[in-house]
């Protein structure tokens, strides 16, 4: 009996405790962020700091909140639950909106859209003749995901035939195609333009069928007004034009 008191009396206080978010923020003056560092060009950390999309808008929202900011990192398959367990105020990492993350989280409006594609080495003879990624669905091919995203999610739906290798860094799935460990891998299309342009003549991408993906903030469900007030910032934030030189900045 004092357990179920001790368990109610728990999810009653971390239930008010989300639910007061903004106003949290407010009386704190910070707002707390969690990312994913690595998904260039959206959040990364280097020697200059914290940067990306990402980054600069959420440090303009804590600008518009008079709040100062602290970036968390996590990795991709652990942020939700760091949210849930009130490490932080927001996600905001380029997370891909689904119907399976709105049973945990509170979507805002969102801010970007991509695609899902897949990337290989431009001197790869038999991926520059497939011209459909369902025929990647194949074991003679070995796809390369980065684990807990919806690239990754979309390859075990879509290739399960292939052999699948999951990276936790960004950073080491690119190096696995570049340095032929897999044949391909399953990518968001912006962030396969930019290992385009970073590697010029050495890599080519196309798409897959999945439907767009659409980037979002994420907040625990109690809490309606900070994402309210999220999308009211957003919508000020790109009539302003300032959307537009964080997007040219880094696109």
């Amino acid at each position: 009996m004092i357990k179920f008191f001790t368990l109610l009396f728990y999810l009653l206080y971390t239930s008010l405790a989300s639910g007061q978010s903004l106003e949290k923020i407010r009386s704190d003056a910070l707002i707390k962020v969690c990312t994913a560092g690595g998904f260039v060009p959206f959040s990364s950390y280097s020697n200059k700091g914290w940067e990306g999309f990402d980054i600069d808008m959420m440090k303009d929202f804590a600008e518009y909140l008079k709040a100062d900011i602290e970036i968390i990192n996590y990795n991709i398959d652990g942020i939700i639950p760091a949210l849930s367990a009130n490490k932080c105020n927001l996600i905001s990492t380029g997370l891909v909106i689904t119907e399976k993350r709105k049973k945990s989280v509170l979507f805002s409006g969102s801010y970007f859209k991509s695609n899902v594609i897949f990337l290989f080495k431009n001197d790869n003879k038999v991926l520059n003749n497939i011209k459909s990624a369902a025929k990647l669905n194949n074991p003679l091919f070995k796809i390369g995901v980065k684990i807990g995203t919806t690239n990754d999610f979309y390859a075990t739906e879509h290739l399960q035939k292939s052999h699948i290798f999951k990276y936790n860094e960004y950073g080491d799935l690119v190096n696995s195609v570049r340095n032929n460990k897999v044949d391909a891998i399953i990518i968001d299309s912006i962030y396969g333009k930019f290992i385009e342009k970073k590697f010029p003549g050495i890599f080519r991408y196309k798409n897959t069928q999945a439907q767009d993906q659409h980037f979002a903030v994420a907040a625990r469900n109690a809490d309606k007004d900070l994402v309210e007030e999220f999308n009211k910032f957003l919508k000020e934030w790109k009539s302003s034009g300032k959307y537009e030189l964080v997007y040219k900045k880094y696109f």
